[in-house]
């Protein structure tokens, strides 16, 4: 890399700040709101010439993505500003743009069943202190920011990569709140690169998987922290190769990816394919979770995921393993009912969301969270070990996370099965231009062999279904403030036909970049 490079980038470096702290300024005047979408799954998306699926494949919230240069355009002398356009700046035909967002979300519940995000959590159940007790949480922890690079594109290659974290990392399981709630880690939420050919496009690095179409404008509205109970919802390493066929009036996509499996044990890559079709003449608005909303098309989703499971045999010492396979449907849609042309006037629109899930051993797939309690049974134990401190009961040394298989009464490996649908929908309101909006979701989960792979005296401790519903109200303050209010109601029902319930309101405050 040449001197000159080097010192085009470090003034591009200084550009994009000044740029940011000159765009705050202009929008403390004042300044009027402008017409290029947002971020889905509530981080950005830039704008198209023609109307664009709200995905986050385009990060930079407020900017379109920069056309290439001629290959014989002059390059900028080093002691000239590189061109910039809202937090996006060109040097020696590299692109960088920077996006994310400042968020703070407070939520009140009434029990103390979840963290910030509820997801599939299990509830905490009535009688016990943490099901008769309320809780309030602030946090600051789904803030986040990214990278968008992009290289000198040739006739036949489009370059760039994606680098985006937020501050959700793993914290130790014996955390203070002090640590849960100030001194988050920072997380590695998507960070890919992705080559665009005539041909075919490759994606690898971490992302949303195919299974579900993640990223591609199908999430719920809602000011719950996605996925919602019962979505799919899940980002991991893969290789993913995909071509899209267009034409004004529609956008036709397939594509396959081997994806990060989720039991390394099992010695292949679990495999994900989908067929993705966009009308681009009729669109709407839509928002995904409490991003900012996007101009897009009306689309239809179909993906599949398959796996394979090589579990460790039922013993104290396994010397062999079980084999078993997993698989997974999900069908996706978003429906502009109301038409919308424009995001700067989406007065009246009106879209639908939905998606459709069935699977076997994919518990993972929903927001990494869903396990329904289920456990591994313990061992048989004729010697009644334990009474001797040194002599010790045994146990099962498993080899793949909780939740997705497990054995039953014959000692036989067998996948969980899970069901599940969400259906949203989401109103902009004939109020200074629909800068008022309203959703809400609805949506059903459930098991029907997990009761019946778990031993009678765990059953208490499992779920065999739960519902979810909320609805939240949105107002954008400006082109980059946005705030909401939301009320959430999870059930689920357990083993023994228990039923319990938390309510959730929420509020949060969000400032886009």
């Amino acid at each position: 890399m040449t001197h000159r490079t080097l010192r085009s980038l470090t003034t591009g470096a200084l550009m994009l700040v000044a740029q940011l702290a000159h765009a705050q300024d202009e929008d403390m005047a004042g300044s009027p709101t402008t017409d290029k979408p947002a971020a889905a799954d509530a981080t950005g998306s830039s704008s198209a010439a023609k109307p664009a699926s709200a995905s986050t494949d385009a990060p930079a919230a407020h900017a379109e993505e920069a056309k290439a240069e001629p290959a014989d355009a002059k390059p900028a002398p080093a002691t000239a500003a590189p061109p910039t356009e809202g937090l996006n700046v060109k040097i020696n035909d590299w692109s960088l743009g920077l996006y994310g967002f400042a968020a703070l979300n407070v939520m009140h519940d009434s029990t103390q069943s979840f963290g910030p995000a509820a997801g599939n959590t299990i509830l905490q159940r009535v009688g016990t202190f943490k099901g008769n007790n309320n809780q309030l949480q602030f946090t600051a922890r789904d803030s986040r920011f990214g990278l968008k690079i992009g290289a000198p594109a040739t006739s036949w290659l489009k370059a760039s990569a994606v680098m985006e974290a937020d501050f959700s990392g793993t914290q130790p399981t014996e955390s203070s709140e002090q640590t849960t709630y100030i001194t988050n880690p920072l997380r590695m939420r998507h960070y890919y690169l992705k080559a665009e050919t005539p041909v075919v496009d490759v994606l690898a690095g971490q992302y949303h998987d195919l299974f579900g179409w993640g990223g591609k404008g199908f999430y719920p509205s809602t000011l719950a922290f996605l996925g919602v109970t019962g979505q799919v919802y899940h980002r991991q390493p893969q290789f993913r190769i995909s071509k899209t066929i267009s034409s004004s009036a529609v956008d036709f996509e397939i594509a396959a990816a081997a994806a990060r499996p989720v039991q390394r044990a099992s010695g292949l890559p679990d495999g994900e394919a989908g067929l993705r079709l966009a009308v681009n003449k009729w669109t709407g608005i839509g928002q995904q979770g409490y991003g900012q909303p996007a101009l897009g098309p009306l689309e239809l989703g179909v993906s599949g995921i398959g796996r394979r499971f090589e579990v460790a045999q039922f013993v104290e010492f396994p010397g062999g393993s079980n084999t078993i396979n997993g698989w997974g449907v999900a069908v996706n849609a978003f429906i502009p009912v109301v038409p919308a042309k424009s995001v700067s006037d989406r007065a009246n629109a009106l879209s639908i969301t939905g998606e459709f899930s069935k699977g076997s051993g994919i518990g993972d797939m929903y927001n990494s969270d869903l396990t329904g309690g289920a456990l591994f049974p313990t061992l048989p134990n004729p010697q009644s070990r334990g009474i001797d401190p040194a002599n010790p009961p045994p146990i099962y040394p498993a080899n793949i996370d909780s939740g997705i298989v497990t054995y039953d009464g014959n000692g036989k490996v067998k996948a969980i099965d899970w069901q599940a649908f969400v259906v949203g929908l989401q109103y902009y309101l004939p109020v200074a231009q629909g800068k008022v909006w309203i959703s809400g979701n609805f949506a059903q989960l459930k098991s029907p062999n997990i009761v019946k792979l778990t031993p009678i005296a765990g059953r208490p401790a499992v779920y065999k279904d739960a519902q979810y519903i909320d609805g939240s109200l949105f107002v954008a303050l400006s082109s980059a403030l946005q705030i909401g209010y939301s009320f959430q109601m999870v059930q689920q029902t357990f083993g023994d036909n228990v039923k319990a319930k938390n309510y959730r309101n929420e509020g949060g405050l969000h400032f886009f970049f």
